[in-house]
Parts: structure tokens; sequence; C-alpha cells
């Protein structure tokens, strides 16, 4: 990857690695593009003006923007005085997608679980299935493992990174 030698650079670079990233997650790339464009944005911006910046149609735009909004990765802001639908990315959306992440690992944790259960409650396994029951059994015993291991270290993140976003950016302030 090269160095970006501008601003405009940068954002052309940003935007093509988002489109790639999104891609690679199963998304659309203009996903990738919209949210990359978004990022830049300082304030919310209409359908139209991203249709227009990214050069494809207001209806693609429309589509995909829900793509992330559903995702809880930006918002739509209401508005009274014109019928044109803004978007924008919330000032904690890093958190918003990793309390998505996490709650995605919790209802993985819950599946792993419930199976064990399953497990518990199977009182003969034939002789033959005996080797497939036992290593299956073994496996969602060490996700279990290791599933609470890792939801345990998120515990407090929130309000960690709470504290840490307060003296982010202290030093450029003063």
């Amino acid at each position: 990857m090269r160095v970006p030698t501008d601003f405009t650079d940068l954002k052309l670079n940003i935007s093509n690695h988002m489109s790639l990233s999104f891609e690679n997650d199963g998304f659309s790339p203009l996903v990738g593009k919209i949210f990359a464009y978004l990022l830049f944005s300082p304030a919310p911006v209409s359908l139209q003006q991203m249709a227009d910046d990214l050069g494809v149609t207001k209806a693609a735009i429309s589509v995909q923007v829900r793509t992330l909004e559903r995702h809880s990765m930006c918002y739509k802001l209401p508005t009274n005085n014109d019928r044109k639908d803004y978007y924008y990315i919330a000032d904690d959306f890093c958190m918003t997608g990793v309390k998505s992440s996490i709650e995605k690992l919790r209802r993985i944790q819950q599946q792993i679980e419930f199976t064990l259960k399953v497990f518990a409650t199977i009182a003969e396994v034939d002789e033959q299935e005996k080797p497939s029951y036992d290593a299956c059994k073994r496996r969602f015993i060490e996700m279990q493992a290791l599933y609470e291991i890792f939801l345990k270290r998120l515990d407090g993140l929130e309000e960690e990174w709470d504290e840490r976003k307060k003296t982010l950016f202290l030093s450029s302030s003063q």
C-alpha cells in the first residue's frame, strides 16, 4: 500500500480500503464507500449529496445506506423542515460496532451452552457413534471455555473506553 501524499489522496485511499474491507465482510463495495464518505463528513449528508459526490444513483445510495443503518454504523437524522433524508455517523460509532460484536458473541455462547445441555440429556450413544459424540462434546466444552474467557475480558470495556475518550484530545485543546 502506498502512502497518501495529500488529504484528497488519503480520502481516496481510505475509501478504497473501506470498499474492499466491507466487500470482504459480505457487503456491497458501495457500503464501504458510503461509510468512508460519512467518516469524512463533518455534518449530516443527504442521499442526493452522497449520490452526486460518489457518482452513483440516489436509489443505490438509499439501498446501501440502509445496510449501514441496520448495522448501527450510521443514523438517519429526523428532519421537519424538508423532505430529504440526512445521514451521519454518531460519535460513538466505534463502541456501537464493538457492542454489536459482543452481543453476537453472547448469542453464540448461549447456543453453545444450550448444545451442552442437550448433550447432558442424551442417555445412550450407540457404540459406533461414541467417538463422534466424545469429539463433538469436547469441542463444545472448549468453545464454551474460550468464549467465557473472551467475554470476561470484554467486561468493563465500554466504561474503560468512556474514560479513555475523555483524555484523547486533552493535549490538543490546551
